[in-house]
């Protein structure tokens, strides 16, 4: 099963501590967007941090299939 994953962005822009978050439907989506997000923030903000944080809430269920009917 794949579960909502959060990406949080902790950065300071103009002196003032932000924190944005980004909706991702599974933690390998978010996993493959750290690099680049990070990248774009650490050269305005060298303290910049990005995590992702897996939900409880399910995005994808694996469901079995229907036997065949004879």
């Amino acid at each position: 099963m794949e579960y909502f994953t959060v990406m949080i962005l902790t950065y300071t822009l103009a002196g003032e501590p932000l924190q944005s978050k980004i909706l991702y439907t599974s933690h390998e989506r978010c996993s493959d967007a750290l690099t680049p997000i990070h990248d774009t923030l650490y050269p305005m903000d060298r303290g910049a941090m990005a995590q992702c944080n897996q939900s409880n809430i399910i995005s994808k269920s694996i469901r079995p299939k229907a036997r065949p009917t004879k």
